[in-house]
């Protein structure tokens, strides 16, 4: 039986890719997750703030709008701030009781 990816989008391009195919890029704390493509131009420039970032992804200038203001990751977006994924089997499990507490009687 063939293990089901998950499916993310890319925070630059908005382009689904799976799971194993994206990138978690870690800027002040703050994850984006973002297709090879997009996290080889983060490594290839190494932003130092998140500003930074945001500014390597500018939308292109168009007849519209002659200057590429907006950027194409979002400043306040639902971003996981864990640095790591949440654990595939769940919640480790209490490993009994704490060595601080008082012993039963």
């Amino acid at each position: 039986m063939a293990r089901r990816q998950a499916l993310a989008p890319c925070a630059a391009c908005s382009m689904l890719c799976a799971s194993a195919k994206l990138s978690r890029v870690v800027i002040e704390g703050r994850t984006v997750v973002l297709c090879r493509e997009h996290a080889s131009v983060v490594a290839a420039n190494m932003p130092r703030s998140y500003e930074e970032l945001r500014a390597l992804f500018r939308e292109p200038a168009s007849e519209s709008a002659p200057l590429a203001r907006r950027s194409r990751i979002e400043r306040r977006g639902r971003d996981d701030r864990r640095m790591f994924p949440p654990r595939p089997e769940g919640r480790r499990g209490s490993g009994g009781r704490r060595s601080s507490d008082d012993k039963a009687a």
